[in-house]
């Protein structure tokens, strides 16, 4: 009797979601291998997930997000949320204890065996912007709401981080626009090297970053 083959596991992220992920992955491996300090490191992580993959999008895709929620309904997106949250620090638990074991074999990748790996979206202004001044200028701001009883779930928490991002960048001095234009041009410079290719189709561009800095 043949015994019945196992079906591999269904993965739960898409391929944008994936790609990120491990974008994200050197720097917590940093952290781990150094002071195992993750204070600044997880909101952050949060913050980005649920400003792009709300889980209200996904429990109730027909309601608008300027509808409160009932009661009944911002406990199941909070539910979903710690839910998500203990999701992602297994995969990233799970990739640290699997990179030590081949650290060995392989110190590191080739260019050309970069090349292979499919190329990731670059970080826009905001995000940029937000890993410079995260700890020190927006955290603040959001728990301020929070004590405030401005904000019930994380989702809202994600979205005013987003906001607050977005406005303390405009309102920011020539010279540390000067900087996040260079971080971003850094980053894309980086990328061209080691993929040796320009996608066209970007979802974010020079114009578009030099115009959201001005």
């Amino acid at each position: 009797m043949q015994s019945e083959k196992k079906m591999p596991p269904a993965k739960w992220t898409t391929t944008e979601q994936y790609l990120w992920l491990q974008e994200q992955f050197p720097e917590y491996t940093a952290i781990h291998d150094g002071d195992k300090e993750y204070t600044l490191f997880w909101p952050k992580i949060y913050l980005y997930w649920f400003s792009r993959w709300p889980e209200r999008a996904i429990l109730f895709p027909g309601i608008p997000n300027e509808t409160m929620l009932k009661k009944e309904q911002q406990t199941a997106e909070t539910d979903a949320e710690d839910s998500r949250k203990a999701r992602l620090q297994t995969w990233f638990h799970w990739r640290t204890n699997a990179s030590k074991k081949n650290r060995g074999l392989k110190k590191d990748t080739s260019i050309f065996e970069a090349a292979l790996v499919p190329k990731s979206r670059a970080k826009s202004a905001e995000e940029i912007y937000m890993d410079m001044v995260y700890s020190e200028r927006i955290k603040p701001l959001i728990k301020a709401e929070q004590e405030a009883g401005n904000i019930s779930t994380a989702g809202q928490r994600m979205a005013l981080g987003r906001k607050f991002c977005k406005e303390l960048l405009e309102d920011e001095s020539d010279e540390v626009k000067e900087e996040v234009r260079e971080k971003y041009n850094k980053q894309k410079k980086v990328k061209r090297v080691v993929l040796d290719d320009e996608d066209d189709n970007d979802e974010t561009d020079a114009d578009a970053i030099a115009k959201a800095i001005r």
